[in-house]
């Protein structure tokens, strides 16, 4: 019997240096998809010295490596002149059309559009897969550079802003996360409206865990909290009030632990002592930590959608986030959890202790958690979604 040969696709995306968060998750999930229906090729920008021009090692040219990122057949592509990001892909762009030739079917999956940049510019027909936009992904992050590298920032801003605007003009079809990021896509380009097909995050549902005894009253928060974006001084202006009236709880900061001295100053607080910084876990530790959780928080002063969030609601734990994007599409007030007001840290210790004092309510909420997850966000659903916009934008592909 002859097999049938599956049509090429290039995913092209970020490699981070970790293996975690979520552009690392969203990268895992469209290439798993595309093996079901493609042959997959994941392209990424890479500043390894190797590949990359650089002026303190007297390279000055860029090159391509074939890599295996986690499993994932990959190729490195080298950027020319790091400091300046509206050239990271236009600067090398006869480099991408070589690459991109062989290919009919390309998707650009990441945190912001930008990553779609070489497609816009070569004119193909593309699908984006998008969290959020450019400067809402960095805001708090450059309020932390000084002297020649703020200037340089503020100087490529502008361009960077009409190359993501490019990008949502050229896009075929666009698959926001996010109520939050579709609103802000269509903001930006204003040309959208029928190439926007909110897809949110698929999440396996046929095996969701129910709530069990929970001995202890654990709250959880995960995420890389060296990131600004994540506010860990709203974090640990929560758990401090939830300590006075619960001392006996506990809270678990999971994920990239946030720079010393950033906590140094809650260490005078008594519940300082009842907060534990695991730093990056297994996905099974992670696992674990949810089974045990009464609830999680998310202080983030913004979230493109907050993956994390979903994870933690298939072990039916509810969850109070801020009102910083894309959790407002799972933290359904009064039903799934509760949302307040970035910084209002006495609102978030409020609605903990109005759940760590209440298993009946603790109940409904993670019940009502599961009927959301899968109404909404379950794997077949979000690859019919997925399907839906492929065959729109390729109507002569034939493997769905």
């Amino acid at each position: 019997m002859q097999l049938i040969k599956k049509p090429k696709i290039a995913i092209l995306s970020l490699r981070n240096s970790y293996t975690h968060g979520g552009v690392f998750s969203l990268l895992k999930v469209v290439y798993s998809f595309c093996q079901i229906h493609f042959d997959p090729t994941v392209f990424y920008l890479s500043f390894d010295k190797e590949l990359s021009t650089s002026v303190k090692n007297l390279k000055f040219t860029a090159s391509t490596k074939q890599t295996d990122f986690e499993g994932m057949k990959s190729v490195a592509v080298g950027a020319k002149w790091a400091f300046w990001e509206p050239g990271h892909y236009s600067f090398t762009l006869p480099m991408w059309k070589k690459l991109l030739a062989e290919y009919d079917y390309f998707w650009a999956v990441s945190g912001t559009p930008i990553v779609a940049h070489p497609l816009a510019l070569l004119d193909k027909k593309f699908a984006l897969l998008a969290c959020t936009l450019y400067d809402d992904d960095r805001q708090n992050r450059v309020k932390n550079l000084h002297g020649l590298r703020r200037i340089i920032d503020s100087m490529a801003n502008k361009n960077m802003k009409k190359i993501e605007k490019l990008v949502l003009q050229k896009a075929s079809i666009i698959w926001p996360m996010s109520t939050y990021a579709q609103e802000k896509f269509t903001n930006t380009c204003q040309k959208t409206n029928n190439k926007m097909i909110l897809c949110g995050y698929p999440m396996e549902t046929s095996t969701i865990i129910g709530l069990d005894q929970k001995k202890e009253k654990n709250i959880i928060a995960v995420g890389r909290f060296s990131d600004p974006r994540k506010n860990i001084d709203m974090l640990m202006q929560s758990f401090d009030l939830v300590w006075k009236n619960q001392p006996n709880c506990k809270l678990y900061v999971i994920g990239q632990k946030p720079e010393a001295y950033l906590i140094e100053k809650y260490k005078i607080n008594k519940s300082f002592n009842n907060i534990i910084f695991t730093g990056k876990v297994s996905d099974d530790q992670l696992n674990d930590f949810y089974k045990k959780a009464w609830l999680m928080l998310i202080t983030s002063h913004q979230e493109g959608f907050g993956i994390v969030g979903l994870e933690a609601m298939r072990y039916g734990v509810p969850i109070i986030t801020t009102n910083c994007g894309g959790p407002t599409d799972f933290v359904i007030e009064g039903k799934t959890g509760y949302i307040v007001e970035i910084n209002n840290h006495i609102a978030m210790a409020t609605k903990a202790l109005k759940i760590l004092n209440n298993v009946n309510l603790l109940k409904q909420l993670s019940e009502n958690t599961h009927v959301l997850l899968k109404s909404n966000f379950s794997t077949e659903h979000v690859h019919n979604l997925f399907i839906n916009g492929l065959a729109k934008i390729y109507p002569n592909l034939q493997i769905f």
